[in-house]
């Protein structure tokens, strides 16, 4: 049965994503932070380890759900979509050439896939079960790997930003104010269901240092997207 709600957990992933990409605004901005975002599938990574048997068991589990969302966006992107292909005319370019952006994207995603997985897999694990102190630490790191995209996006507007505070900016500001509000419930629920005692100043210190490195992570993320 675990494996089975893993296998789906990672098909519907695929399928929300793909669909939010399409859902009209401001409707479709709520459904990207939810469904489409770090915050979403990091989550999805994170409940399948929660829920492993074993620690080996979370790691692989939490990669493969996030490899097949990743299998599962991509190919509803070439079956369905256009928005890869080259405009009408361009007879010159080949079909390698027309989804080479897709199949580079696909390839950068898959690997953050595997990373993410596994890491947060084994985070998961080890915040249901280890000892209060590594378990405190364990969800503090997780927090900040969940609400990393949203703060970075934050603070890029509070702080790098130079363009006015127009709907641009707020129409980003909003998803990201509601992915780390949805961030802290979730590790709030996973302490619920853990009902043991926790570290809490290691899960503090833990949480700070991996909400900074996350900004950084998903600043080069960010960066790398551009070349893609």
């Amino acid at each position: 049965m675990y494996v089975v709600c893993s296998v789906l957990a990672g098909v519907v992933t695929g399928v929300a994503a793909f669909a939010a990409d399409f859902a009209p605004d401001p409707a479709g901005r709520i459904l990207l932070a939810i469904a489409s975002s770090g915050f979403s599938w990091g989550l999805v990574a994170f409940i399948v380890g929660y829920f492993a048997p074993a620690r080996r068991v979370a790691a692989t589990a939490s990669v493969g759900a996030l490899a097949l969302a990743v299998i599962t966006y991509y190919v509803l992107i070439l079956l369905l979509s256009d928005r890869w292909r080259q405009p009408l005319g361009s007879s010159s370019v080949s079909k390698l050439d027309e989804f080479s952006p897709v199949m580079r994207a696909a390839a950068f995603w898959m690997l953050g896939a595997l990373l993410g997985g596994l890491i947060l897999g084994c985070l998961a694990q080890l915040a249901r079960a280890g000892c209060p102190r590594n378990s405190g630490i364990a969800f503090g790191v997780a927090f900040g790997l969940l609400a990393g995209e949203a703060i970075y996006t934050i603070f890029y507007f509070a702080f790098v930003w130079v363009g006015p505070l127009d709907s641009f900016v707020w129409a980003r500001l909003q998803p990201a104010v509601l992915q780390l509000l949805l961030a802290a419930a979730a590790t709030s629920v996973a302490l619920w269901f853990r009902r043991g005692t926790l570290f809490f100043p290691a899960a503090i210190a833990a949480g700070a240092i991996s909400t900074t490195a996350s900004v950084a992570i998903w600043h080069l993320v960010q960066t790398a997207r551009v070349t893609l």
